[in-house]
């Protein structure tokens, strides 16, 4: 999968809600919809957005038609979702473990390993558990169109 980073539901819920850090998640979606990145994510992502969506509704920051149309975007974007297997899941709970993070945030890892890439999120508690290693990087670093500062893919 050259060209793909990971996404994580901090960053998908982003496209749709205004705030910090919409601007880069933006780029990162608009760089998605115009095929000059690939966004991967688990096959467990749209159930986290779709959780995050709710409490931005019952928080009243959201109104429902707009949570749904939201996830209905999702969709139609065609995020790669990757389905969970053995081993993935094991990677994710041998991180977990490790660094004390959900077996769902260590999903994203484990897939951005898997995959030889990078995983953008805006969940700070993620990043603190990476110590600043790779692959996980936070979403105000990305840069738009795809790439780097000197032109390369924003890809490990």
């Amino acid at each position: 999968m050259s060209g793909s980073v990971v996404a994580d539901a901090s960053v998908l819920v982003k496209w749709f809600v205004p705030e910090d850090f919409y601007e880069q998640a933006s780029a990162l979606r608009d760089d998605h919809l115009f095929g000059r990145v690939r966004v991967v994510a688990p096959c467990t992502a749209p159930v986290e957005v779709a959780s995050a969506l709710r409490k931005y509704v019952a928080r009243g920051f959201l109104d429902a038609g707009r949570a749904l149309r939201a996830l209905e975007l999702l969709w139609r974007m065609e995020v790669g979702l990757v389905g969970v297997d053995e081993g993935l899941l094991r990677a994710a709970l041998e991180f977990s473990l490790a660094r004390g993070v959900s077996v769902y945030d260590a999903l994203y890892v484990a897939l951005a390993r898997s995959l030889g890439t990078v995983v953008y999120t805006a969940d700070e508690r993620l990043l603190k558990s990476m110590g600043g290693e790779e692959p996980v990087r936070h979403i105000r670093d990305y840069t738009g169109s795809g790439s780097a500062p000197g032109g390369e893919p924003q890809t490990r």
